[in-house]
């Protein structure tokens, strides 16, 4: 089963003092997190004052940070909060994520507008797509969509605070997709303290799981993790276990 890292999300040095902004962090984080047992990345560039952007500069600097640091798939986010909910903006900047260092795979969150042109324009470049699903809803917009069957994965968040919550509602969009007749793989993960029982449950469903300084700064019994390194060493933990 894979286990997929997000480095570091929207998390800030406030929260976690190892949270990773620049390539050369991001890379070190990268490696201890694939020592620990990561097979892939998921990644939130950062400029230079430390803010997201979807910036070529900055998107394929850190892409090509993590891939030399690893040699493993490296995933970016195309949240359309990081243009101010800009769509044509995004568009933009996306259409120069081009040549060597561009990323193996990006994010498309389905509640978010102009879902399809960015779809159409990641294919057009190789990079494949990574369906951000947080609710049955967005499953339903999935199955709609005209890339359904272009999927590298879907990314199964649930946004719910409480763990049960967490657990009830991926369990209720994986259903939605497979009365879709999706079948992709899904990675499941959680945020803040619902995020070990939503993996613990992922686990359970055979379904593959990620963990990171983005979704949660703490292990399983509650201890500060020093790093993504430690999180993924607890996340394959449980699947030893599992």
């Amino acid at each position: 089963m894979l286990i997929q890292v997000a480095l570091n999300g929207g998390t800030t040095r406030a929260e976690h003092a190892a949270v990773p902004i620049t390539p050369d962090e991001l890379a070190t984080e990268a490696r201890a997190a694939q020592l620990a047992g990561a097979g892939a990345f998921h990644v939130h560039p950062r400029n230079t004052v430390g803010a997201e952007t979807l910036a070529p500069v900055h998107v394929l600097g850190s892409v090509a940070a993590v891939r030399a640091a690893t040699g493993l798939p490296v995933g970016v986010t195309t949240g359309i909060w990081t243009v101010g909910g800009d769509v044509r903006r995004r568009l933009a900047l996306v259409a120069g994520w081009t040549g060597g260092d561009r990323p193996d795979y990006a994010s498309i969150n389905m509640n978010e507008p102009g879902i399809e042109e960015l779809a159409d324009l990641l294919t057009s470049l190789d990079i494949e797509i990574e369906a951000g699903v947080w609710t049955a809803e967005d499953a339903r917009v999935l199955g709609a969509s005209g890339f359904r069957h272009r999927i590298r994965w879907v990314l199964m968040e649930p946004e719910d605070e409480t763990p049960a919550e967490a657990v009830r509602s991926a369990a209720a969009a994986a259903a939605e997709l497979a009365g879709l007749g999706i079948t992709a793989r899904q990675v499941r993960h959680g945020y803040g303290a619902a995020t070990w029982d939503v993996l613990r449950a992922a686990i359970a469903d055979e379904q593959d799981i990620r963990i990171g300084l983005e979704d949660t700064t703490v292990l399983p019994g509650g201890a500060v993790a020093a790093g993504n390194g430690d999180l993924v060493e607890a996340a394959a933990r449980l699947l030893d276990e599992s």
